[in-house]
C-alpha cells in the first residue's frame, strides 16, 4: 500500500506513546465512538488506513487510529481533514514505512 501522502512523523518517548494508545483504546470503546468515526469519514473521506488499523476515534477535527508496524509494535496515527497523516513514534520506529502491504 505504501506510505500515505503527506506523512508526518512525531517522535515521542515510549511512555507518552503508551499513554496515548491507552486513551485511544478507552475512547474507542465508549458509546457513540463508532458513529463519530463514520461521520468524520462521510465528511472528510478515507483516512488511508489498512485493514489492520483499529481503535478509531475522533478527537476534535482529527481521526485517530492504531496501526501495527512491520515488527508488530502498535503506534498511534492521526488523520487530518486536509488528507495529511501523522504517526506518533519512538526513535527506533521513525524510519519504518508503516503502511507496507505486509505491515
Amino acid at each position: 500500500m505504501g506510505e500515505p501522502p503527506q506523512l508526518q512523523i512525531e517522535i515521542l518517548d515510549w511512555p507518552a506513546i503508551e499513554d496515548l494508545i491507552g486513551k485511544m483504546q478507552n475512547v474507542a470503546e465508549q458509546p457513540g465512538a463508532a458513529e463519530r468515526v463514520e461521520e468524520w469519514r462521510a465528511e472528510h473521506g478515507a483516512e488511508h488506513a489498512t485493514p489492520k488499523a483499529r481503535s478509531f476515534v475522533v478527537v476534535g477535527p482529527t481521526l485517530m487510529f492504531l496501526h501495527p508496524c512491520p515488527d508488530g509494535v502498535v503506534l498511534p496515527f492521526a488523520a487530518y481533514p486536509d488528507g495529511s497523516v501523522k504517526v506518533y513514534t519512538d526513535p527506533d520506529h521513525a524510519g519504518l514505512s508503516f503502511y507496507r502491504a505486509d505491515a
